[in-house]
């Protein structure tokens, strides 16, 4: 399968544990902590500690449910600390976005063959840049609640994607919204939606 964006030389397998979150979106190029109890998370944990340390975040497609959203977030583990009684308490890097295509593995937890998710719209350099300056203008002046230290780290991303990425996971409060972008293939609509339910929350 193609390498991560923005993982390096890491490439995503085709086969990955799948966690189950209710409201939890994994967006690339951010960071997730977690609180793993559950005994059949305790044991994708020993999985993927013991393989590649990556994992699938999927949301459910309706509270309880257990048919899941097709698309998911890829996390890395980049720390895990575990405690006596067996629980452990995870970092999760984001690393890339996948779509479900079968389930060869379904209890002690899911297994998901995964394809990757994304396409790089042809654009050039100006087009790039005005994307980011554009983006960037609507974060500081759009009248969003974004705390100052968030504020200045939005400000250092350089990449219009990546900053599409974290400012989704940070201020789009719906859930179903998250998931609308993370499912989107392409980078440009990803960044036009994040605009667009920005927008909605602030009218």
């Amino acid at each position: 399968m193609n390498k991560a964006t923005g993982s390096g030389e890491l490439e995503v397998p085709h086969t990955l544990p799948v966690m189950v979150l209710g409201g939890v979106t994994l967006f690339p190029n951010t960071l997730l902590p977690l609180f793993i109890f559950e005994q059949r998370y305790k044991a994708m944990l020993e999985k993927a500690l013991d393989t590649d340390r990556l994992l699938a975040v999927a949301q459910p497609l309706r509270e309880n449910e257990e048919r899941l959203c097709p698309v998911a977030g890829v996390g890395l583990i980049r720390a895990c600390v575990k405690k006596e009684d067996g629980s452990s308490h995870l970092i999760l890097q984001g690393i890339d976005r996948v779509k479900f295509t079968g389930w060869p593995q379904l209890v002690p937890f899911r297994m998901a063959s995964v394809q990757r998710v994304g396409l790089i719209e042809d654009e050039g350099i100006d087009a790039r840049q005005e994307r980011l300056v554009h983006l960037r203008v609507i974060l500081e002046r759009g009248g969003l609640p974004v705390p100052q230290e968030m504020g200045e780290h939005l400000a250092r991303i350089e990449d219009p994607d990546a900053l599409t990425d974290i400012a989704a996971s940070a201020l789009v409060k719906d859930p179903a919204k998250r998931q609308r972008i993370l499912a989107e293939e392409s980078n440009v609509r990803r960044q036009e939606l994040l605009l667009q339910f920005l927008r909605e929350e602030l009218s």
